[in-house]
């Protein structure tokens, strides 16, 4: 019996929702559609936020966030066993 295994690389979608979270800082949003092996991911607002949101996004990962500022709720950052 043979099994199937489909494998999906997920960074992608990760790195589109990041960004469709930050577009709306600037009211610009994204449809995203990562279902059935479709990688498609289409820009809804003004054009010339496209270089603001890709350079707020790249300062994510280029600076991280502050150690006093990374935990503000308190809680772990993975769950504790008990």
């Amino acid at each position: 019996m043979t099994i199937k295994i489909n494998r999906e690389e997920t960074n992608l979608e990760v790195l589109a929702r990041i960004t469709k979270a930050t577009a709306r800082k600037y009211e610009c949003s994204m449809n995203i559609n990562f279902q059935n092996g479709k990688r498609q991911i289409e820009f809804i607002g003004n054009d010339e936020c496209k270089a603001k949101i890709a350079n707020a996004v790249e300062d994510y990962f280029k600076n991280p966030a502050e150690e006093d500022t990374k935990q503000k709720s308190g809680e772990p950052d993975r769950p504790q066993g008990h």
